[in-house]
């Protein structure tokens, strides 16, 4: 029996309940590629992920790349598996705006036996560049 990563990855990524951190950050699946390692999702941010001016506190930043970049290793990988983050770098452009639909777009640059690297970038809707990462990942077998 031949493993079909896409209707897997589909039915994780759409028709299961998302992980509470997944939903706090309003994640919404756009589009993935199971062949290339990419996900684009939408997010929209409640007003709790503010900083005291206003904009999205950089951790939540971070967990919407982590999120993207997350998912493009564990989809980079053959059969089920996740992608557990070890080390990530953020770099922070321009404000993130909280209550506005974001872009993030996640990529596996390179899967090894016991490493995967991502990257990722969050955008406006209309293309700008708030944020960008890298991270190093642990490919790790689903269990279940």
């Amino acid at each position: 029996m031949s493993f079909d990563k896409r209707a897997f990855w589909l039915d994780m990524l759409t028709k299961r309940e998302l992980p509470k951190a997944a939903a706090f950050v309003g994640f919404e699946l756009i589009e993935f590629n199971e062949d290339e390692a990419w996900i684009e999702a939408a997010f929209f941010l409640p007003p709790e992920a503010t900083n005291p001016g206003g904009d999205a506190q950089g951790g939540f930043i971070s967990a919407m790349l982590d999120e993207v970049m997350s998912i493009a290793g564990s989809i980079a990988q053959d059969g089920p598996a996740m992608a557990p983050t070890l080390q990530m770098t953020t770099s922070y452009i321009r404000p993130v705006p909280v209550g506005v639909r974001l872009i993030g777009r996640g990529e596996c640059v390179r899967r090894g036996r016991s490493g995967i690297f991502t990257r990722g970038e969050l955008t406006s809707e209309d293309g700008k560049l708030l944020a960008q990462a890298t991270a190093s990942c642990i490919p790790r077998p689903m269990d279940w």
